[in-house]
């Protein structure tokens, strides 16, 4: 079988690279990249996934908004000639790449069904924003709920990453039931040969390192998401390594700068390691081998990259009760360890001392992604989402 995927930046985010490595699984498959961010090229990325390495053939378009897009629609079609062949099937995401999709389908024969990948609802989150702080996203609920339901009428089927996001999309759209599919997504990367400056920085910062607690979390950041994400995960760590003086502590995304300027009054702990960010997934990888435990507090319910990847690596993980509305099927205390956040500290100094547990999350997680979120349960997904609209 050959695919086509159009997508926007999102492309490059773990959960769409791992679904594009699963895809290699049942055939070929032709990315096409809409972006402002990007300039116009052609190149082939080696995307890493739990089925190794898969070479794709990437087009990037240089757009920024539909109506440009639709204004040069017809110039793209003269130039996309290569892509007008036959494909079994079109995965889009939402907005410009899903009206671009319907554009290139109408100059092919035959033409292939439109699958979405529904990865998120902005108004399936509101509750979580508002928590935040985000007031405009109540100005906002009602268009992202209309426009995500022309976005599902315009597709033959729709993929959700998670069981919220899923669920919303049910109960607000009853009459596409028929069109919803949710399928966990794999993780993947793109995989560069040899090792930057910065991912050797990185690597001789945590080469001494072992056993340790891990925590990702970006300090850099501003408005809302450093104060009711970062700033709560950062003083998390900072307790954490008070409490265990003999247990080295991880925050990997923030900089020893990002603390003081976040933090100007308050020295760290000397067994609280600044990672910073910018390294490569390579380095990535040796950062949560390594890892005796992660920490990975989810805040909003739809899929979360950072909890991906600790499932990828199998690593024992410690997350938030937001996973439950995201993946109910992941089990407290077999699969990864749910706590509430007022207390997460001790629940955190609960299980890094207690080996055994540690032992059954370390294998939990290695079974929820293989059982749950890796590319051949996501091909054997497509496979029988291709099936249902052949009929």
């Amino acid at each position: 079988m050959k695919f086509l995927y159009i997508g926007g930046s999102d492309t490059f985010s773990k959960h769409e690279l791992g679904f594009i490595a699963s895809l290699k699984l049942l055939g070929d498959v032709d990315v096409i990249v809409i972006s402002s961010d990007i300039k116009g090229s052609s190149e082939k990325l080696k995307v890493m996934s739990d089925n190794n390495l898969n070479e794709v053939k990437v087009l990037k378009l240089g757009i920024d908004a539909t109506y440009r897009l639709l204004l040069r629609a017809g110039r793209l079609l003269k130039a996309l000639k290569e892509y007008l062949g036959y494909y079994d099937a079109i995965f889009a995401t939402p907005r410009e790449p899903l009206v671009f999709s319907i554009a290139l389908r109408r100059a092919m024969k035959p033409k292939p069904p439109i699958i979405l990948r529904l990865w998120s609802i902005r108004a399936a989150k509101l509750k979580d924003n508002l928590r935040f702080g985000a007031y405009d996203d109540v100005a906002i609920f009602l268009p992202s709920v209309i426009a995500n339901g022309l976005y599902i009428a315009l597709s033959n089927a729709s993929i959700t990453l998670d069981h919220a996001t899923h669920s919303f999309a049910k109960l607000v759209y009853p009459f596409y039931v028929k069109k919803l599919y949710r399928v966990y997504p794999p993780y993947g990367y793109v995989y560069v040969d040899g090792l930057s400056k910065s991912d050797e920085e990185v690597i001789s910062l945590i080469d001494p390192l072992n056993d340790y607690i891990l925590i990702l979390t970006t300090l850099s950041k501003h408005g809302p998401y450093l104060k009711f994400e970062a700033r709560p995960h950062a003083i998390a760590a900072y307790s954490l390594a008070h409490k265990l003086r003999d247990t080295d502590v991880v925050l990997a995304g923030s900089s020893y700068e990002d603390w003081v300027r976040v933090f100007p009054e308050i020295k760290p702990p000397k067994n609280l390691h600044f990672i910073g960010r910018g390294f490569s997934d390579q380095v990535l990888e040796i950062l949560y081998r390594k890892a005796r435990l992660v920490v990975v507090p989810v805040t909003n319910r739809n899929i979360s990259n950072r909890l991906l990847e600790a499932l990828f690596f199998s690593r024992p993980v410690l997350t938030s009760e937001v996973v439950r509305f995201m993946h109910p099927e992941l089990e407290h205390g077999k699969h990864l360890y749910i706590s509430r956040w007022d207390n997460i500290v001790e629940e955190i100094v609960r299980v890094v001392n207690d080996d055994t547990l540690l032992s059954q999350l370390e294998e939990g997680s290695r079974d929820a992604y293989v059982r749950y979120f890796s590319t051949k349960v996501n091909a054997l997904s497509t496979s029988k989402i291709l099936g249902a609209l052949k009929r």
